[in-house]
């Protein structure tokens, strides 16, 4: 999963500096979905592991609370990027003396009503380009808690009932505004939701049966020509032809903002056929040391990253045809960059835990909470700054209630990835949410 996750933030990086060469051997040039479909899929799939076990085991307060605080993380980072990505834009005007920058992925409603789009930033609701898919990933997580409590009746039932939000959206326009401009939101929550419900299905199927999606050879082979079509329409520029069909948009189009039927089934396709990849595949063989895997376990900062030097990239590569030697150099170093920080936060990680010792990892893991209730008896100057007593915390466990001082551990050990690591590069990585 982290590998994966690894490759699509690579291609994202990519995808966002266009007009360089390298932007044309990424996913979206051989089929009709991207890196963001594969990217959403894996979120939902990690969420099955960590909100869904939590949620399912009966700690629904703490999955629910867990899941809100992680969309409170990516709405933070969301209002820095946005904040940066005025900055490099107006950077480069000013150095490069390219005024008509500020005409860029959305920014001229920021110079004719700074007011109002201030509103919008503020709200998240007005978003610039290449800086709009951690809205809708945040706007899921709130949605979370629903899809789980579903999930809990029958995975069926959650996977229909998100398709039939999905549909919904799609016939009436359901889409979060985009103030102050007309429209919605170009990623909207209410279509994505459907590809994170696929791959929370497919998680809760991983941990109850140890297998994501069964191996049909009939589904092989309809995935495999569903994907060359796709390719073929991509190679020979076959767009009429879909348009000429006598189905509705969302049937025969390429909308990305509600996730058209063709995009959904290209996605699904490629996931069931890398999921059913032979056992002598090179990808059975990845390992938690591959370079990609790594950028996976990182992957909320690594993107966040990538995404400042991807702007800054638009900015030097403004009004430039593609060049071999520059456009390696760029994305190679923007590539190495990341790689980089990935590289850091695994030593950091390290770090942290020889810092504290051996006994830190129970202190700052919630999910072992209830085992460290009444555990064993505090003495000492621990004691004295409040022990929790044994008896005290197993009368109240008894009743359905946590003892305030066990409760007030487990709210800090929550934020402690905050609070014991530098700003930013301490929020917890989506490895683990």
């Amino acid at each position: 999963m982290d590998f994966w996750r690894g490759i699509a933030l690579v291609m994202i990086f990519i995808n966002h500096i266009p007009g360089n060469l390298y932007e044309n051997f990424t996913s979206r040039n051989f089929g009709f979905s991207d890196a963001a479909e594969l990217f959403v899929f894996l979120a939902g799939f990690a969420s099955a592991y960590a909100y869904g076990r939590l949620f399912l085991a009966g700690h629904r307060l703490v999955a629910t609370l867990k899941a809100w605080r992680r969309a409170g993380v990516l709405a933070l980072v969301q209002l820095m990027l946005a904040t940066l990505a005025v900055g490099i834009f107006s950077w480069g005007a000013l150095a490069l003396g390219r005024g008509e920058l500020l005409s860029r992925i959305g920014l001229s409603q920021f110079i004719s009503a700074p007011i109002e789009t201030m509103i919008g930033f503020a709200t998240m609701t007005h978003q610039l380009g290449y800086v709009n898919i951690l809205p809708m990933y945040a706007v899921i997580l709130l949605m979370l808690p629903g899809l789980l409590a579903l999930a809990r009746i029958g995975l069926n039932l959650m996977l229909g009932i998100s398709a039939t939000l999905w549909l919904l959206a799609a016939v009436f326009g359901i889409d979060p505004p985009n103030y102050p401009l007309p429209g919605g939101w170009f990623f909207n929550p209410f279509s994505w939701q459907l590809i994170f419900a696929v791959g929370l299905f497919c998680g809760f199927r991983r941990i109850e049966t140890g297998q994501s999606v069964p191996f049909r050879p009939w589904l092989m082979a309809l995935a495999g020509g569903y994907c060359m079509i796709a390719f073929l329409t991509i190679r020979f520029d076959l767009w009429s032809w879909w348009g000429s069909l006598p189905f509705p948009v969302m049937v025969s189009g390429f909308d990305k903002t509600y996730v058209s039927l063709p995009r959904l089934l290209h996605t699904i396709a490629i996931i069931y056929l890398f999921a059913n990849a032979a056992k002598t595949s090179p990808f059975s063989t990845v390992t938690r040391d591959n370079p990609f895997a790594m950028l996976g376990r990182h992957s909320l900062p690594v993107f966040a990253l990538g995404t400042v030097l991807s702007l800054a990239g638009q900015v030097l590569k403004y009004d430039q045809t593609p060049h071999f030697l520059t456009d390696t150099l760029l994305i190679a170093a923007g590539i190495a960059i990341q790689f980089a920080l990935a590289k850091f936060l695994d030593w950091w990680a390290v770090a942290q835990k020889a810092a504290l010792g051996p006994k830190a990892g129970r202190a700052v893991d919630p999910t072992r909470a209830e085992k460290s209730i009444g555990a064993e008896p505090v003495s000492g100057e621990a004691g004295k700054r409040g022990a929790v007593s044994t008896t005290g915390a197993k009368r109240l466990e008894a009743c359905g209630l946590m003892h305030p001082v066990v409760y007030t551990r487990r709210v800090v050990s929550q934020f402690s990835d905050v609070v014991e690591a530098p700003f930013f590069f301490g929020l917890s990585p989506l490895s683990s949410t």
